[in-house]
């Protein structure tokens, strides 16, 4: 099945390079699918949470599906599901994570110290930056995306500030760029926050990591898909 035979198509968002993510709007709320880089459909199904990629195994994914308390787990080489649903840890806020950790890249783990302090250790638990923030996550290579008191920002290894708090309202890296939003607005920017798709749509999403290639994009209520150039162009 070609993704343009789905009904109700809302959005693209790439995350492996292979595949892209697809959110359609279904009989009974929203969908979650893959496509492949034909647009072919590989996964479709009643999926309450967009696939998440399985870092030790290329082609099997994870989401959370109605009906089923926890995740489930989907084989693209074979097409079919595999092993049991098994319940989410993820705590619903940052208190619960008391004293816990989670991968962030091959090289670093973001660590918590007590409620809403996170930091980040490399791999033999050395700790490279302070539990300070309320939140951490990748922002590339060596660089991290810090929330604290609902604002972003990006750092380095070292602590500098590569984007400092108050440019962004929300960041979200991708390869080499960073998807954001500012005075409401979402757009683009380079790993230093210069703009490259600039502030005036209501949502966007890059379809692939590595590339502007294909933006699911809104604006004025409108749904529509755009190159780097802010060019409309046709899907598939």
């Amino acid at each position: 099945m070609n993704v343009r035979e789905l009904p109700g198509l809302k959005t693209i968002m790439g995350f492996d390079g292979e595949y892209a993510n697809i959110k359609t709007k279904g009989t009974d709320g929203i969908y979650h699918g893959l496509i492949n880089r034909k647009g072919e459909v590989v996964w479709y199904d009643n999926l309450l949470l967009p696939p998440l990629e399985l870092r030790d195994h290329d082609s099997v994914f994870l989401s959370m599906k109605r009906g089923v308390k926890g995740f489930v787990y989907f084989d693209v080489a074979q097409q079919k599901y595999i092993d049991e649903p098994q319940m989410s840890e993820r705590p619903k806020d940052h208190e619960s994570h008391v004293r816990s950790m989670r991968k962030l890249t091959d090289k670093f783990l973001a660590y918590a110290e007590g409620p809403k302090k996170w930091g980040v250790k490399d791999l033999e638990g050395n700790i490279i930056i302070p539990a300070q923030f309320d939140w951490v996550s990748t922002g590339g290579d060596d660089l991290f995306i810090v929330e604290r008191d609902k604002q972003y920002g990006v750092i380095d290894l070292k602590g500098n500030w590569v984007i400092p708090f108050g440019r962004f309202e929300w960041l979200w890296w991708r390869s080499n760029y960073l998807i954001a939003r500012k005075d409401g607005n979402a757009g683009i920017v380079d790993i230093e926050g210069n703009t490259l798709i600039p502030f005036e749509y209501e949502y966007l999403h890059p379809a692939y990591n590595e590339g502007l290639d294909l933006i699911s994009a809104k604006k004025d209520g409108e749904f529509f898909f755009i190159n780097s150039k802010q060019e409309r162009i046709k899907l598939f």
